[in-house]
């Protein structure tokens, strides 16, 4: 197949050359760009024209992810692991569950980015029917085709755990006349969207994109791995831990890093943990300095590395840290045996502090005076360990504790942890979910984690456990553990109100 040979040289170049050529905009409905009518004449004709669309629907996702560090502050900084000296701003999310994020609300609080990502997938899907097969290498027309439904349900899967009900698109917006306003589907719906596109994914995509893709595109086991999370979501565990056996089961493919290299899944998109990675290299024009974007928007990195570390990083104490109290109680002490103490964390010179290093691979612009950093850290949107941990959720919800423990150990054994878990029942969901922040910690999912285990039953004791604050049964009642809607959003499409309790606070 051609498509797994791709060269990634320069991708973020012609990805956002290619959104830029191709997309206009619309602030009708939902913000939606829209294509150019007559450029679409001319346009969706071939490989090369569908390859480019990938491209451009690929960067339009690492925009949403990254805007306002969006990833970070939805799956993260809400749990109060990091803390922070920087002022309420940054605090109040942990510290009282204030989900209003000043000066990150065009990121963290407005959708627009992500239904740009859906537009361009809808694009793919409704136009590459319409293309003969000749026009394709062998195999490269399905398999663009999966990764449209897989980005596009990838989509809809972060919008819905950060806003719940969504607008449901399923069709492109390609003129101004076609837009019109949608109301908000039922999280339920919209999960049950997510499962079936993943499972077009799944059969169109193959194991061979992979390697083939480095891991840096859609392959099977990436569609394996959101369906993993969204049966999850739906509480249907006997197929989360199904679709997680499916990856778990390909040794060939997918490797635990051994003890003391788990970093390596933020440097190298191929390590063999990694299911499906951004990358975000300098020289393929995908990094950003600080000095671009700053505090509010600047690359994780830039918030979480002290520069006693890196030379010329923005903060001696960077905005989020984890003090040494928190650490200790997170991995005990050093003789304890786990690894990730260290791995995942650096102690900053003369404090009781420590800087997060998943996002610590840093290159210099001007390499003679160390000076302009850039963050290189991949975003790693699945790896292998984040499946096993969720197969022994679902194991513990499934009432097999036993299996349960053997797949949460196996995480802590590879970590060198010299103290396995032994819990059962409730208190090992609460191990297994401490133990995902243990090993997730700054990669989007702790929170989410809470959520995902709270939002049907609305229990909130999960959150008195896991969280530095707590969820009162109104709150949770009235779906607090959601993020609110920018005003902008609701200003312009009267159908959608925002999250009940959210109204009338943001």
């Amino acid at each position: 197949m051609k498509i797994l040979k791709i060269t990634y040289k320069k991708i973020g170049v012609v990805a956002t050359l290619f959104s830029a050529m191709v997309l206009g905009s619309c602030n009708k409905q939902l913000e939606n760009n829209l294509i150019n009518d007559t450029y679409a004449d001319t346009f969706w004709k071939n490989e090369k024209d569908f390859t480019g669309a990938t491209l451009g629907m690929y960067s339009l996702f690492r925009k949403a992810m990254v805007t306002n560090q969006a990833f970070f502050a939805w799956g993260d900084t809400p749990v109060g692991i990091l803390t922070t000296s920087s002022g309420t701003l940054h605090s109040d999310i942990y510290t009282s569950g204030s989900f209003k994020l000043p000066y990150r609300e065009g990121g963290g609080l407005n959708w627009t980015n992500w239904y740009r990502v859906i537009n361009e997938a809808n694009l793919i899907i409704k136009r590459i029917p319409e293309i003969s097969e000749d026009k394709f290498s062998a195999g490269t027309k399905n398999y663009l085709l999966g990764e449209a439904y897989f980005m596009r349900a990838l989509s809809y899967f972060y919008m819905t755990r950060v806003w719940g009900d969504l607008p449901l698109q399923a069709e492109p917006t390609e003129t101004a006349d076609q837009a019109v306003l949608i109301g908000r589907t039922s999280t339920d719906d919209i999960l049950k969207f997510i499962v079936s596109d993943a499972q077009k994914a799944s059969s169109l995509l193959t194991w061979e994109g992979v390697d083939g893709l480095g891991r840096r595109r859609a392959n099977k086991a990436a569609a394996l791995a959101l369906l993993t999370h969204a049966t999850a979501w739906q509480n249907d565990y006997a197929k989360t831990v199904t679709y997680a056996d499916s990856i778990i089961n390909r040794p060939d493919l997918f490797v635990l890093q051994s003890k003391g290299n788990v970093r390596n899944v933020f440097k190298e998109a191929s390590a063999k943990e990694n299911i499906f990675v951004f990358t975000n290299k300098d020289a393929e024009n995908e990094s950003a300095s600080y000095q671009d974007m700053g505090v509010f928007s600047g690359a994780v990195g830039f918030i979480t590395v002290s520069s006693s570390i890196y030379v010329n990083m923005p903060s001696l104490v960077p905005v989020y840290y984890v003090t040494n109290t928190k650490l200790e109680e997170m991995y005990g002490k050093e003789e304890d045996g786990d690894t990730r103490r260290t791995d995942f964390f650096r102690n900053i010179t003369n404090s009781q502090n420590n800087s997060l290093m998943k996002y610590a691979d840093i290159v210099y612009k001007n390499a003679a005076t160390n000076s302009d950093p850039r963050v290189e850290s991949n975003l790693v949107i699945f790896r292998l360990a984040d499946m096993i941990l969720l197969k022994a959720e679902a194991l513990n919800a499934l009432g097999k504790d036993g299996e349960a423990l053997t797949a949460v150990n196996s995480i802590r054994s590879r970590a060198g942890a010299k103290t396995m878990i032994s819990s059962g029942g409730a208190n090992l969901k609460r191990d297994i979910l401490k133990e995902r922040q243990r090993e997730l910690i700054g990669e989007g999912h702790c929170y989410f984690d809470i959520v995902r285990n709270a939002w049907k039953t609305k229990n909130n004791n999960l959150f008195v456990q896991l969280a530095s604050w707590s969820m009162d049964a109104t709150r949770m009642e009235q779906k607090g553990y959601l993020f609110p809607i920018e005003n902008s959003i609701l200003n312009s499409n009267r159908l959608i109100s925002q999250n009940p309790y959210w109204m009338g606070k943001y």
